[in-house]
């Protein structure tokens, strides 16, 4: 591998994609278009964009839990290490003021109302949705894929009048079922050449 084909990654433009749970990802095949879902047969219409997001922000996907802890005996010092759950999660500001934006912040599924307003819940309560990540370095790119999370506001929506207000969201990543990974996540692949699987 030539040093300028390194599988590293400047994210200079990203989209980010919700559908509902389980929601398979599209085919990453030649001239996978990030930005068009229509190009993405069946399941590209089952996929919608969450729109503009922070540029100043970013993405951050964090993990929560124990540190492994090595147990021992008297015999042997480290006879066990410790598998602890760990719980990750994506931060996402999101910048449209769109329906789906509100749904997400605020925690209900009902959208705007007869007269085009959106009721704000007194009780709010996390969104699923199927959530996908995808990070694009000029022609390549990284696509993170979580079948199933738990969305909803968790910080304050900042009015400033020399930036773009944003509406912080946190998606929990929650399993689809016993059997299922948390998600998956691709290498870093040429757009016009697609993901191709590993050399045998």
């Amino acid at each position: 591998m030539a040093a300028d084909d390194a599988p590293v990654l400047v994210p200079g433009t990203g989209y980010i994609y919700v559908a509902d749970p389980g929601t398979a990802p599209p085919d990453l095949k030649a001239g996978f278009d990030p930005k068009d879902t229509s190009k993405w047969g069946p399941t590209g219409l089952t996929w919608k964009s969450v729109g503009n997001t922070s540029l100043d922000n970013g993405i951050e996907m964090s993990v929560d839990g124990d540190d492994p802890e090595v147990l021992g005996s008297w015999q042997n010092k480290s006879l066990k290490t410790t598998d602890p759950g760990k719980t990750y999660a994506v931060t996402i500001n999101l910048e449209d003021f769109t329906a789906e934006s509100y749904k997400l912040y605020y925690g209900t599924p009902k959208g705007l109302d007869a007269k085009g307003f959106f009721s704000i819940p007194s009780s709010p309560a996390a969104q699923n949705r199927a959530l996908m990540i995808v990070a694009v370095d000029g022609g390549k790119a990284v696509v993170w894929h979580y079948p199933k999370t738990s969305i909803i506001g968790t910080d304050a929506v900042k009015i400033d009048p020399a930036a773009l207000t944003e509406m912080p969201v946190k998606a929990t990543v929650v399993a689809l079922n016993q059997s299922a990974p948390l998600g998956t996540v691709s290498p870093v692949f040429d757009l016009a050449v697609g993901l191709l699987p590993p050399a045998a």
